[in-house]
């Protein structure tokens, strides 16, 4: 018990020192990096403005938000695999997939919170350690942000001709970051809990042995950024015909839902992303329509990770008793 309400107090699960004082000089330094870089591609959108019209397929645009809905039920599945994993245990798979799409609501939270909140909140629900379900965060964040700014730099790099424009804007260590993440999620994936500290192991909630990362989370992480990639190849139809453009708009909509989690100050990434894609794309097809599309994206996600939720509403407590 009291491991658990040490979690959902929102306190380190391993003591108030080093960690805390971390979190107080990251979150601001996250928070003012975040708002140069937006105030940065605003001035530079502003800059390339265009005045002229262009029309917006409505069809496609509705489409595109297809893949992401998608990919939102797919992210859960991977969640319960690590969970699976974390604690030696087979969790209900109803209530634990309804668990994941609330949390993924809540991030939607200032400093994105609620996320891990909401998840702990739930762990009974799921007959899981919420020292677990907190620490799972942490892990399924490694694997997402690395897997996801690896495949971004990629379809970047591969068919962009734009890319130097655009890799300058995110910065000369973007690269080097990506591969020093790819490295650490290999190491999860083949460093067995054995060899981890027992004090580490009792603080992340961790039980048994084997790998810390079953193998399929990466797998269904990269399936998941397709269904992003998917997304941004569809909705860039919906706004330009220029040729090569929904080929380019890949990498950045990968790369903008990243870069906007890593922001933590912004709620859901709001701005930071849209700062990414818009910019990104606006040497390619124009600022008038790379705006548009970065917001019809933030209203396709949002309405793609709401229909999720509604959709495993009804199973949020089926089979929470009978695992």
């Amino acid at each position: 018990m009291a491991d658990r309400s040490g979690a959902a107090s929102g306190g380190p699960v391993g003591g108030s020192g080093s960690p805390s004082r971390l979190k107080k000089v990251a979150r601001p330094t996250m928070m003012v990096l975040a708002g140069i870089f937006v105030v940065l591609a605003g001035w530079d959108l502003a800059r390339r403005w265009e005045s002229g019209r262009f029309q917006l397929d409505w069809g496609l645009a509705v489409l595109s938000a297809g893949p992401l809905l998608f990919g939102s039920l797919l992210q859960g599945v991977g969640w319960i695999a690590l969970i699976d994993r974390m604690t030696g245990q087979r969790v209900p798979r109803g209530p634990a997939l309804a668990l994941y799409l609330d949390s993924q609501l809540a991030r939607y939270t200032p400093g994105k919170v609620g996320l891990p909140l909401v998840r702990m909140a739930g762990a009974d629900r799921i007959g899981a350690p919420a020292s677990s379900v907190g620490s799972s965060v942490l892990i399924e964040m490694m694997s997402w942000t690395a897997v996801g700014s690896g495949a971004g730099f990629a379809l970047l790099y591969a068919t962009n001709e734009h890319a130097s424009g655009v890799v300058q804007l995110l910065g000369r260590w973007g690269l080097p970051l990506v591969g020093l993440c790819l490295a650490g999620l290999v190491g999860l994936i083949f460093l067995d809990r054995r060899r981890i500290p027992h004090r580490i192991l009792a603080g992340l909630g961790l039980v048994g042995d084997g790998p810390l990362v079953p193998s399929v989370l990466p797998l269904v992480h990269g399936i998941y950024w397709f269904t992003w990639a998917m997304h941004g190849w569809i909705l860039t139809r919906a706004v330009s015909d220029v040729a090569g453009a929904p080929m380019a708009a890949t990498g950045l909509c990968i790369l903008g839902p990243v870069l906007g989690f890593v922001a933590l100050a912004a709620p859901a990434g709001v701005g930071v992303r849209e700062a990414v894609v818009a910019a990104g794309l606006a040497p390619i097809v124009g600022s008038a329509p790379a705006l548009t599309l970065a917001v019809v994206s933030r209203v396709a996600s949002l309405l793609a990770d709401v229909g999720a939720w509604l959709v495993l509403r009804p199973w949020r407590n089926v089979g929470a008793l009978s695992r």
